[in-house]
């Protein structure tokens, strides 16, 4: 049954319709793409790979790149010959297919739109369309002049076992041997991002005690400084690895290489498990599964997975036995490196913290910070190290420990100020101990003097001078009068105090001062005696019957 009929109204404009993944070819774009595809229909042979070794292992198995090129001969004998193009462009196998459909491209008078190639190593770029060849094939085929898209064509046969090296105008197939060509090895070299001396053999950049030497077949030898390869954006083992394929450039060189951390000691061996571990790494490198940038730590957090034993911050190595060295090279406040030290000489097992300062537990006998802040090892294993920290520097164990340990626990605040803090809070408390009574045993008011006097030394004079004025009525605000006389306040404060209180105070302001001189002895020298005398002599001035408490 016939749709509705389609009505156009007056100066309606057609609508052009794009498909999803194509675009209107820029200038450039048209420039080269024409310029490619004419040299394709011109000199077909000149983008095809010349071929210098074995293409076949065996008289059984399938000459498959020689079957290939086989069928691209035929359709280069019929590359004038549109129609029949169209036809193969969609029949055959992959790589002929885009052939042909790159030679159909080639005799359109014009690149129009164009599809977009999107590749997570290549990137993108444009190509045309035509038939039903893969968009790798046809890109390969059509950016020919491009060392790298000319390898897309020839994939399929890469993962076959066959072996392509490209460079400039050069454009190699060893066959199913891996032998890169020596001109394909300098060509790399002499374009790559690092900045090599050499004297034809030898390719060394940077001066570096750590270094990977990759050695080819052809007795060229490229010796890479480690610190080199951090400095650079652009990547080198992948600006030699993707001018081949398959992209495999282990297969291709043999690895030497040589790395310790800073402080390892040149007589100290390296296991055999370590070097393994870091040969790993690099073949993981030649790969392109770890990039330049992440080489060198990558290497190195091999070698620490392997120890045994030893302190390691960031890539520096310290003996279990040189604590010092490395809490001085450790950024912290002195109570946080008081802090660390109590980690190093109470934990059982290692750890690694990592960049986030999150905690990975190790049965040897390792500790590795990814840093060089005393924060971060604190802040990783609070959790585990906590109480011991709180009983070495700060006598708190139990009950009272319990409170510190889960308010840092939760809150996570700087080490630095929580300890200070602590250590402050904990200070005051071990003063307080060395005096004979505790505050609330005193009869009254000599438990007031004796409170003003561990406030002053805690907290200072000001703190009491408030205490004093806000003490009250009767003989407890006699001996702030008092207290405020022994420290010279007694003008400035006199109008808080009536007169019966201040001349009661007045009284008692010798042996108050007596007393407080005494207090001195106590703190600096634990010498006790004094103050024993001087409270006695207070309590006898205040007119107090009962007695002091034993001490």
């Amino acid at each position: 049954m016939a749709g509705p009929s389609q009505v156009e109204f007056p100066g309606k404009q057609k609508q052009r319709i794009r498909m999803r993944g194509t675009k209107r070819a820029s200038g450039s774009v048209k420039e080269k793409l024409e310029k490619n595809l004419t040299v394709l229909l011109e000199e077909p042979h000149s983008v095809l790979p010349i071929i210098t070794g074995p293409t076949s292992r065996g008289l059984l198995r399938p000459d498959k790149l020689k079957s290939c090129l086989r069928e691209i001969n035929k359709i280069i004998n019929k590359r004038e010959d549109p129609k029949w193009l169209r036809k193969r462009m969609t029949k055959g196998k992959p790589i002929a297919r885009a052939f042909a459909g790159s030679l159909v491209a080639a005799h359109e008078e014009e690149v129009g739109t164009v599809a977009i190639f999107k590749h997570p190593v290549y990137g993108s770029t444009s190509f045309i369309r035509r038939g039903n060849g893969r968009p790798a094939h046809l890109l390969g085929f059509q950016m020919h002049s491009h060392p790298e898209y000319r390898l897309l064509a020839w994939e399929e046969l890469a993962r076959e076992g066959y072996w392509f090296f490209s460079w400039g105008k050069g454009f190699v197939c060893t066959g199913v041997l891996p032998n890169p060509p020596k001109e394909w090895v300098i060509a790399r070299l002499d374009g790559s991002p690092l900045n090599f001396n050499n004297d034809g053999r030898v390719w060394q950049t940077g001066d570096g005690s750590n270094f990977v030497k990759l050695i080819f077949a052809n007795d060229i030898e490229v010796i890479i400084s480690l610190d080199c390869l951090t400095n650079k954006k652009v990547s080198f083992v992948k600006s030699v690895a993707l001018t081949m394929s398959p992209p495999k450039l282990g297969d291709i060189v043999d690895i030497e290489l040589n790395y310790l951390p800073h402080g390892w000691p040149d007589e100290k061996d390296v296991s055999d498990e370590a070097k393994e571990a870091m040969d790993a790494v690099v073949q993981r490198w030649l790969l392109l599964e770890i990039g330049d940038f992440d080489l060198q730590r990558s290497i190195h957090d091999s070698f620490c997975a392997q120890l045994d034993e030893g302190l390691m911050l960031d890539n520096t190595w310290f003996d279990i036995d040189e604590k010092k060295g490395f809490l001085s090279e450790l950024k912290g406040s002195e109570i946080e490196l008081k802090a660390v030290e109590v980690i190093l000489d109470t934990l059982e097992g290692g750890v690694r913290v990592d960049a986030a300062e999150n905690a990975h537990w190790l049965a040897n006998d390792v500790i590795h910070l990814e840093g060089y802040t005393a924060h971060a090892l604190l802040k990783a294993t609070w959790g585990k190290c906590g109480m011991d920290i709180l009983e070495n520097l700060f006598s708190l164990t139990g009950d009272d420990a319990d409170e510190p340990y889960e308010q840092q626990l939760k809150s996570k605040k700087a080490f630095a100020g929580f300890l200070r803090e602590l250590d402050s809070k904990q200070s005051n408390v071990r003063m307080v101990r060395k005096f004979p009574w505790d505050s609330n045993v005193l009869p009254s008011p000599l438990d007031f003097a004796d409170s003003l006097i561990k406030t002053s030394h805690a907290e200072g004079v000001g703190k009491t001078t408030t205490m004093a004025r806000k003490s009250g009525e009767g003989s407890k605000a006699s001996m702030g009068w008092a207290w405020v006389s022994v420290h010279g306040k007694s003008e400035s404060e006199a109008w808080h105090y009536e007169q019966t209180i201040r001349d009661k105070g007045g009284d008692w302001v010798p042996n108050l001062q007596l007393l407080w001189d005494a207090s001195t002895l106590v703190i600096e020298k634990g010498d006790v005696g004094p103050y024993v005398a001087a409270m006695e002599k207070l309590r006898n001035s205040a007119g107090i019957i009962d007695s002091l408490p034993d001490i």
